[in-house]
């Protein structure tokens, strides 16, 4: 019989492993380490997902982390963040065969897992009966805070900027592209307890284009309504999420499909630098699925 080596990460511990050993591969590691204080920052506001931190408690300096984000529909999968440092793949791959925390029948989706990584985590999925399609390669594009806070940018005379509220989840889920992997009470929680911000007709109020951070802590569901591209409130948008984030200490990152270019164009515009190797979306699979 297996002993489980993974502990639920206190949140006395977060400050430890984020800052002293996350931070040690800075910013290859800026996604599991904005995913776990975001994870704090939602389950001290009760939002409706829930989030599993686990580390080794014993060997807290290597780096060994696994999260797991549940939504409240169950039709969607888990979301698994895995990370470890460089140097420790080894001892990676024999908790990952070993842990039983993962739910194999929510089909989960493993989210952004670093290249060296990759291979371990396929096969893995492949041990426990199942098998993995590639749902997405990201670029993951970054900005230091400080560079963030110092952002500057004018708003045409026609358009305001402000929070968005709940009032406006129905419109922005019915442009979401990523239905199929993230439910409706994803953009909930996001829109009441993090960062959100819409660009607004001067006109007549109506809602023209929006960005927020979301469940990972990085910036998210960036969106333009097709009738108001090529205007600049995309870029606008971006830098307005990306400053508020900057200000409160939060170096944004967002994660943009390798084949985006446009939104690749945009963010190089905007100051985003590149991480230096691909990250992927895994997504679990029964044996016999014949879907595209």
């Amino acid at each position: 019989m297996m002993i489980e080596v993974l502990e639920e990460m206190p949140e006395a511990r977060m400050e430890y492993f984020c800052e002293k050993v996350l931070k040690r591969d800075w910013p290859n590691s800026i996604h599991a380490y904005y995913f776990i204080k975001n994870a704090f920052q939602w389950m001290r506001k009760n939002s409706a997902s829930s989030y599993k931190l686990y580390y080794i408690s014993n060997d807290v300096d290597n780096g060994t982390f696994i999260g797991i984000l549940s939504r409240p529909e169950e039709e969607y999968p888990d979301v698994v963040v895995t990370y470890t440092c460089p140097g420790n793949e080894e001892q990676f791959r024999r908790m990952l065969f070993s842990t039983d925390i993962i739910n194999w029948q929510k089909k989960p989706l493993f989210q952004a897992i670093p290249f060296r990584m990759k291979a371990i985590v396929e096969t893995m999925i492949g041990e426990k009966g199942f098998k993995s399609k590639l749902y997405c390669i990201f670029v993951l594009k970054w900005m230091p805070a400080y560079v963030a806070a110092r952002l500057d940018y004018e708003i045409p005379e026609d358009v305001f900027i402000r929070k968005l509220t709940v009032d406006y989840i129905e419109s922005i889920y019915s442009l979401w592209k990523i239905k199929d992997i993230y439910p409706k009470s994803e953009l909930w929680d996001t829109v009441r307890l993090n960062t959100s911000l819409g660009v607004f007709s001067r006109h007549n109020g109506e809602l023209l284009a929006w960005a927020m951070s979301g469940s990972y802590g990085g910036l998210c569901a960036l969106i333009v309504r097709p009738e108001y591209r090529s205007r600049g409130f995309g870029k606008l948008i971006v830098m307005a999420v990306s400053k508020v984030m900057g200000e409160g200490g939060v170096s944004p990152h967002a994660l943009i499909g390798e084949n985006n270019k446009d939104s690749l164009g945009l963010f190089n515009n905007v100051g985003y630098l590149k991480h230096s190797t691909p990250l992927s979306n895994l997504v679990v699979e029964d044996p016999n699925s014949t879907a595209p």
